[in-house]
């Protein structure tokens, strides 16, 4: 039986005088899309964070690939995740150097990364954009072009808190379908937070709804569209 890529037990993250993370066990597993939902301040901006090592859990278990994840060397655990956060800042330089320095923080795309650009502007539409400063994007081209340097990337893990900020009703279905061929056809994990999972269940597989820190229900992308026929 193969390893769970993430597995949590007993893992809780406090915040001052507030407990915002509160999991008792849990599994994420190869090649899955989930979503995290649930309302402002459930906890799902914490999970991403301690799923990207970013936050440190007060206490409990968090392994990676089958090791404790202080033991994987931070070199390590970097090169295999794409985190895209909720706070978009533009760098000084144009959109091409912005996406060639993104990539170039991941060994694997050395020796394509011109051709990964290339392709995902074109999935994206962005060609037009690469020679902008990226200071000069507005809101939502700046997310557009944080998403499509991320997802060139082809890490392992992709993690996007508040998948549908700034993203039109097209533009987020256009990353469903890029998101749903890197996991069922590139073996990508793709965990993404959302205030809206309906509008994601082409690609998800697995629908988390949190509550209070803690995860209220679980439910399959089957189960799910049984429910609602």
């Amino acid at each position: 039986m193969q390893l769970p890529l993430y597995e949590l037990k007993e893992v809780t993250y406090q915040s001052g005088d507030f407990r915002a993370l509160d999991i008792k066990k849990f599994e994420i597993h190869r090649g899955t899309v989930y979503s995290i939902s649930g309302k402002p301040g459930s906890g799902k901006s914490v999970f991403i964070d301690i799923l990207s090592n970013k936050l440190k859990a007060n206490s409990g278990e968090i392994n990676f690939e089958g090791q404790k994840i202080q033991a994987v060397s931070r070199k390590e655990f970097a090169s295999q995740l794409a985190i895209v956060s909720q706070i978009d800042k533009a760098p000084w330089g144009t959109v091409q150097k912005y996406m060639e320095k993104t990539l170039s923080r991941y060994e694997h795309t050395s020796k394509d990364r011109e051709k990964r650009i290339e392709k995902i502007s074109k999935q994206m539409e962005i060609s037009h954009l690469l020679e902008r400063p990226m200071k000069q994007l507005t809101p939502g081209q700046l997310r557009w072009v944080i998403l499509a340097a991320n997802i060139a990337a082809d890490t392992k893990v992709l993690l996007i808190d508040e998948i549908e900020k700034h993203l039109s009703p097209d533009a987020l279905m256009n990353i469903v379908r890029i998101l749903y061929k890197k996991s069922n056809y590139d073996g990508n994990t793709v965990i993404v937070s959302t205030q809206n999972p309906e509008a994601l269940k082409k690609m998800v597989t697995i629908f988390i709804t949190m509550n209070s820190g803690r995860i209220s229900s679980v439910r399959s992308a089957t189960k799910r569209r049984r429910s609602n026929s």
